[in-house]
């Protein structure tokens, strides 16, 4: 089950070069480990450019210390939830990797 805390981040804030709004927090547990994952909004709206490769947007990010999940805010409901649980997804997968093997 997917439930978004709104709370205060204190030292999990994110990093100071994103453009996201803070929607919540999702927890997850690896390993007996409880981490709490920021989930942010952003505007992808402004990225369309040539360039850029269409298709899904946002996910789970590392940067530094700082770990989150980006989701197109511009997204209905339904799309939010499935891009939230993918990054929760990709989270999981990633701490996995780095504190179980």
């Amino acid at each position: 089950m997917l439930t978004l805390e709104k709370e205060a981040m204190n030292e999990f804030a994110t990093p100071q070069t994103s453009a996201g709004r803070l929607v919540g927090v999702v927890q997850l547990r690896v390993a007996g480990r409880l981490y709490a994952v920021p989930v942010q909004a952003m505007d992808f709206a402004s990225d369309k450019s040539d360039s850029a490769e269409p298709g899904p947007r946002g996910g789970f990010f590392v940067h530094g210390d700082s770990m989150g999940i980006v989701v197109d805010e511009s997204a209905d409901q339904q799309e939010f939830q499935k891009q939230v649980m993918e990054g929760c997804e990709q989270a999981v997968r990633h701490l996995s990797a780095k504190f179980l093997n």
